[in-house]
C-alpha cells in the first residue's frame, strides 16, 4: 500500500481473501492524511453496482477484520478532525435529505461555510465586547473607556437585533428543510379535492357531487417556486351522520392544527352556510381564505365581497379561484408563498439556521445578551455582564460545535445514512 501514490486511481482485479476467487474488476485510490474527507488515511474501492456484487465485496472485507461504518461516521470523523464545523457537518445530511431545490441550495451554502462565517463573526464580536468589560474590571486604573458607557450597551443591542433577525429567518429555514404543510379545510362540496387535484395537476383525490366523499385525510407532495409542499385534503366539516365521518372530521381538525398554513375553502357562488360559521369557530394559526367556484359567478354579477364571508380576525385573502378552469391558480400559489413568508424567495445560495438545536442556541445567546445589557444599564457589578457576554459567545460556539457533548453529537449523526 505504501507504494501507491495518493489520489491516483489504480485498476485491478478484486479477489476474495479466503481463496483468491475474482470478485470484480475495480478501481482503488489511496488518499493520504490529511487530504481526505475525514482528514485520516483513507482507501476507497470503486466496484460495479449491484446488490449481490456489493454484498460479496463487503463480506470479503468484513471477513478480514474490518467493520461496517456507523451512520454518519465519516462525517463525524471529519468534524472531530477539524475538517468542518458542526454546522457544515449537519449540512451533509441536509444535502442528502433535501426535498426541494431551495432546500438543496440552502444546504449547499451551509456546507460551503457561509452560515459558519456569520456565526464566527458574531462570536468574535461578542468576545470583543466581553474583553472590553473584563479589561475595565482587571485594570480600573488604566484609561479605558468605561464599560458602562452608552456605546457598549448600544453594541450589545445591535448584536441582539442581529440574533433576532436570525430567529425571524429560522422559520424560513425550517420550511425549506421540512417542506410547508398546507391543510385544505372547508365544508363538504366546496371543491377542496378539486383544488388539490388542480394544484397537483393530477387526479389524486376522488371528486364527487355527493357530500362527504372524502372520509380521511389525503396527503400529497409537490414542489413549486423551488419549495416543497405537503398538501392535506381533509374531510368536509359538518355534523357527521356516521361514526366514520365524525372520525374523518376529527382528523381534519387535527391536520389543520398541525399545518403551517390552512386554506379555508369556501364556495364563491353561494352565501355562507352554517357549516362555514362552525369552521370559523375553531380555526387557528395562519389561515388563507380561498373562494372557489368563481367560474359559477356570472360576469355581470359582482363577486361576493368580504362582508359576505365569515371573515375571521387575522385571516388572509380571500383568493378567488376556479379549480375547474384553473383561473386564479397562479395567484393562489403566490399568495400561499407570501402567507408562509417565502414570497419573492430567490433561489440563491443562502443558508438559514433551521433545526431545534440552532434555535435553542440562538435563544440562549439572545437571553444572555439581554441580561448583559440590562446589567450595564442598571450599573450593576461588571462581573455580571462579563459572565453573560461569555455565555452569549459560548452559544455561538455551540452552533459551531466547539462546545458539544457526546450525547448531542450522537443524536446529530444518528440521523445520517450508514457510512456517510
Amino acid at each position: 500500500m505504501e507504494a501507491l501514490e495518493s489520489h491516483r486511481l489504480y485498476l485491478g482485479t478484486l479477489l476474495d481473501a479466503p481463496n483468491g476467487t475474482p470478485i470484480d474488476q475495480a478501481l482503488l485510490v489511496r488518499m493520504r492524511a490529511p487530504r481526505s474527507y475525514t482528514g485520516e488515511e483513507v482507501v476507497e474501492i470503486h466496484t460495479h453496482g449491484g446488490p449481490l456484487l456489493l454484498n460479496r465485496v463487503l463480506e470479503s472485507l468484513l471477513g478480514q477484520g474490518l467493520r461496517a461504518a456507523e451512520p454518519g461516521e465519516f462525517t463525524r470523523r471529519a468534524f472531530l478532525n477539524g475538517k468542518m464545523d458542526l454546522l457544515q457537518a449537519e449540512a451533509v445530511a441536509e444535502l442528502i435529505h433535501a426535498k426541494s431545490e431551495a432546500a438543496l441550495r440552502n444546504a449547499r451554502a451551509q456546507l460551503e461555510g457561509r452560515l459558519s462565517k456569520k456565526v464566527q463573526a458574531m462570536r468574535q464580536d461578542l468576545l470583543r465586547l466581553c474583553a472590553q468589560v473584563e479589561a475595565a474590571i482587571d485594570f480600573p486604573e488604566e484609561d479605558i473607556e468605561p464599560a458602562s458607557s452608552p456605546s457598549l450597551a448600544a453594541d450589545i443591542r445591535r448584536s441582539e437585533q442581529e440574533l433576532t433577525t436570525w430567529l425571524d429567518k429560522f422559520q424560513v429555514g425550517r420550511l425549506l428543510r421540512e417542506g410547508v404543510r398546507v391543510a385544505f379545510v372547508g365544508r363538504p362540496n366546496v371543491g377542496k379535492s378539486s383544488l388539490l387535484n388542480r394544484l397537483l395537476e393530477e387526479d389524486r383525490a376522488i371528486v364527487h357531487d355527493r357530500p362527504g366523499t372524502t372520509r380521511d385525510v389525503i396527503e400529497a407532495w409537490m414542489e413549486w417556486g423551488g419549495v416543497s409542499f405537503q398538501l392535506y385534503d381533509t374531510a368536509g366539516i359538518r355534523e357527521g351522520e356516521e361514526e366514520v365521518e365524525r372520525e374523518g372530521i376529527r382528523r381534519s381538525e387535527r391536520a389543520a392544527q398541525e399545518a403551517d398554513l390552512v386554506l379555508w375553502v369556501l364556495d364563491a357562488s353561494q352565501a355562507p352556510k352554517a357549516e362555514d360559521l362552525l369552521i370559523s369557530g375553531w380555526l387557528k394559526g395562519r389561515v388563507l381564505i380561498v373562494g372557489n367556484k368563481s367560474d359559477l359567478v356570472l360576469e355581470e354579477s359582482p363577486r361576493p365581497v368580504q362582508g359576505d364571508f365569515p371573515i375571521m380576525s387575522g385571516t388572509l385573502g380571500p383568493c378567488w379561484v376556479s379549480a375547474k378552469s384553473g383561473v386564479g391558480i397562479p395567484e393562489l400559489k403566490e399568495a400561499i408563498l407570501q402567507a408562509v413568508g417565502l414570497g419573492g424567495l430567490v433561489l440563491r445560495e443562502e443558508a438559514f439556521l433551521n433545526n431545534a438545536r440552532h434555535r435553542q442556541a440562538l435563544l440562549a445567546g439572545l437571553e444572555a445578551l439581554g441580561r448583559a445589557r440590562k446589567a450595564l444599564e442598571e450599573r450593576r457589578s461588571l462581573e455580571l455582564p462579563a459572565a453573560d457576554l461569555r455565555e452569549a459567545a459560548q452559544s455561538m460556539e455551540v452552533l459551531l460545535g466547539k462546545v458539544s457533548s457526546d450525547d448531542i453529537l450522537g443524536e446529530i449523526f444518528a440521523h445520517f445514512c450508514v457510512g456517510k
